[in-house]
């Protein structure tokens, strides 16, 4: 019984690690809706509205840091594509 509780509980911090957000790759471009998606709206809604653009279509530089800062840099002529975890988003 104890291991089948010391197994549960790796579990259950296993599985809230995972649902934690997390901050962008500094030197990396990212889409607003990818930002959202990895921040599970912890910290990116508000740097994307202090930066007056917050649609999903917007692209972003991160500049790194405790925050992940980011820097607004254009918003997508027609959408903005996902690169994937180890490459950058880009306009279309």
């Amino acid at each position: 019984m104890k291991l089948v509780s010391a197994i549960l509980a790796v579990i259950l911090v296993t599985a809230a690690s995972q649902a934690e957000g997390r901050n962008c790759r500094q030197g990396m471009t990212y889409c607003g809706s990818t930002l959202r998606a990895i921040a599970t709206g912890q910290n990116y809604d508000a740097q994307m509205a202090a930066t007056g653009h917050t649609s999903g279509n917007d692209l972003f530089y991160c500049k790194g840091g405790d925050n992940g800062d980011i820097i607004w840099i254009q918003t997508c002529p027609t959408h903005c594509n996902d690169g994937g975890s180890e490459y950058n988003d880009w306009c279309a």
